[in-house]
């Protein structure tokens, strides 16, 4: 028998990407087992996902496009489909005629609504996965998040070492090592925010420091 170490092997990078690939694969093989049927498919999800999470269900093509990483083309026929089927309306804003914002229906928050369950079959699958092991993911995706942020291939995401408010080891030596100004307080990697409203954006030297 072969030992393990003489075993030809991937590198490692790519065994990891493979990995995360099949996590991904699983998250919209879901998507269309559940939605499929009701003719909403994973890119419509997303949009409806998103909108519920925006201050009054709305938001602007343009937003939903760079927020989705997304052509404006593309937005623009995704929304079409769902304001044809209900599930969001188009209105001028009352500050700016000129602005038109994608509002979600009632139905449209529903549709949302079930597909909320796919967060919880990840959270899980990482209880499989001790304490330190989750901290260390997490730190491990900030950067991954932030290298292709850097690359533009996905939108600027509101995180703790990308924010103005974060002070990284501020406490060292404790474990709450770092500190947020805004709320004036200590914490540690297993708190970092992957999507904080409260979020303003850091000169880019300082988060690449972070």
């Amino acid at each position: 028998m072969v030992p393990p170490a003489e075993m030809k092997q991937d590198p490692l990078p790519d065994r990891l990407v493979m990995g995360l690939s099949k996590i991904s694969l699983a998250m919209k093989s879901r998507t269309w087992r559940r939605q499929g049927r009701k003719g909403v498919g994973p890119l419509q999800m997303q949009v409806l996902t998103y909108l519920k999470s925006c201050p009054g269900q709305a938001a602007t093509i343009s937003t939903i496009a760079r927020e989705l990483a997304v052509k404006l083309p593309t937005a623009s026929e995704v929304i079409r489909t769902l304001a044809d089927k209900g599930l969001v309306r188009r209105r001028q804003s009352e500050t700016d005629q000129r602005v038109v914002k994608v509002c979600l229906t009632a139905k449209g928050a529903k549709a949302g609504t079930t597909e909320s369950a796919w967060p919880e079959l990840l959270a899980a699958a990482t209880t499989q996965l001790t304490p330190q092991e989750q901290i260390n993911l997490l730190t491990a995706l900030v950067k991954m998040i932030y290298g292709l942020q850097q690359q533009g291939e996905i939108p600027v995401a509101r995180m703790c070492v990308s924010c103005a408010h974060f002070q990284p080891n501020e406490h060292k030596g404790t474990a709450q090592p770092h500190h947020c100004r805004l709320f004036d307080a200590p914490f540690g990697d297993q708190a970092l925010r992957l999507d904080c409203p409260e979020y303003v954006s850091a000169q880019a030297t300082r988060a690449k420091e972070a």
